[in-house]
């Protein structure tokens, strides 16, 4: 019976979470929300219906302060309550033009929706929470709708008049926008940096070994087989087997020789790159030989950490990523020598951060080129003692 040694536990780096993100946004909405009341306050003498823009401040108030305090978590808020937030905005947005419509066609300077315009800020709080898509979608009907409102009804006497009513439509849509984008880059970054530390626990096991889905595939059928053999010996499955678990234990040994077979040429290079969320999609490893496996643990790391490095930066990934590991036409004896190639299309190399030349150099000699859109790295590997495989 086949029992599977247990795989190194990789090692996890602590990565920040997406809620983190929550605080500083909020602080930043507030600032906006802040200076939105501010300009009510300057403008409140020229408010048309002073009790419309009084109440749609309330109303946003309200949802900011609920919103803040489910982000803290201090309340529970309703599941879909981001629904519920939309449909307080749009009352908001709907009480403070009629609040400020008759008034602002008598002064191209003002007074402008502000707590429409504040709204924005609102929209921002969400972005860890919401898709990006819904965020965006309200963040557009938002400005389209303040660019309608100025459009027909402020009559300003110069062109340049324009300019408030364009800040005030900027100050709406751009805290939104700019929370999605920077929640967007830092699930990202955290994506591909937790991806690179689960990668990095592959370098300190055996050399060649099961993948993470092999293995747990295997320890499945192995159970199933202890479970047929635990039957036959207790007598509950009489001898000879029946044809339907005749069949069965067939197609149990045949699926375990399969992964037995597999697992002989699948290295921790194999496992590293097609394992990963980042890179798996992409890359491509022609490896017949299992020879990476000879690489030592420091030669790994420095492989892989140069692999992530030159394929992308958690911003951008490479379009693929080929390596390629031979051995090297003079190795001999016992300083054998490996020839690996890496070849990336769609990384320019200006892209390229310069510790990923050091990384690279801790593997061996390497020459590079660069012909558009491929990016070429030849790498020169001694190994004085080849790992236990």
């Amino acid at each position: 019976m086949s029992h599977v040694a247990p795989r190194p536990k990789p090692v996890v780096e602590s990565v920040p979470s997406v809620d983190r993100l929550s605080y500083g946004l909020n602080l930043a909405a507030n600032i906006v929300l802040g200076l939105c009341f501010l300009f009510f306050i300057a403008d409140i003498t020229f408010v048309a219906v002073l009790p419309l823009t009084i109440s749609a401040w309330v109303i946003l108030i309200v949802v900011v302060t609920l919103t803040q305090l489910g982000t803290a978590r201090r309340l529970q808020l309703p599941k879909n309550w981001f629904t519920y937030a939309r449909i307080a905005f749009a009352v908001v947005l709907v009480l403070d033009v009629f609040g400020v419509l008759d008034k602002v066609g008598e002064n191209g300077w003002g007074p402008f929706p502000t707590a429409a315009m504040a709204t924005g800020a609102g929209l921002a709080m969400f972005a860890t929470t919401e898709r990006a898509r819904a965020l965006n979608l309200a963040a557009t009907a938002l400005g389209i709708l303040l660019i309608v409102d100025i459009m027909f009804t402020t009559h300003p006497s110069s062109a340049g008049e324009f300019a408030p009513g364009i800040v005030s439509v900027a100050i709406a849509v751009t805290p939104p926008i700019v929370a999605v984008a920077i929640v967007n880059s830092f699930r990202n970054m955290v994506e591909f940096q937790s991806d690179l530390s689960q990668a990095k626990g592959t370098t300190s096991g055996a050399g060649i070994s099961l993948g993470l889905s092999a293995s747990e595939q295997l320890v499945r059928l192995d159970a199933q087989a202890e479970k047929l053999l635990d039957d036959v010996a207790s007598g509950r499955t009489p001898l000879p087997l029946p044809d339907e678990i005749a069949e069965e234990a067939s197609t149990i040994a045949t699926q375990l020789r399969m992964n037995l077979v597999a697992g002989k040429s699948e290295t921790w290079l194999y496992h590293a790159l097609t394992e990963s969320s980042v890179l798996g999609s992409i890359s491509t490893i022609d490896d017949p030989d299992g020879l990476a496996a000879g690489l030592a643990p420091d030669q790994r790391d420095g492989l892989l950490t140069a692999i992530w490095m030159f394929a992308g930066d958690g911003e951008r990934v490479a379009q693929s990523l080929t390596v390629t590991v031979r051995r090297s036409s003079g190795a001999a004896g016992q300083n054998q020598r490996l020839a690996i190639t890496l070849e990336l299309i769609g990384v320019p190399k200006r892209r390229i951060d310069p510790a990923a030349w050091q990384a690279i150099s801790r593997v061996g000699r390497y020459s590079d080129s660069f012909q558009t859109p491929t990016l070429r790295i030849d790498v020169d590997c001694a190994l004085d003692v080849v790992a236990d495989r």
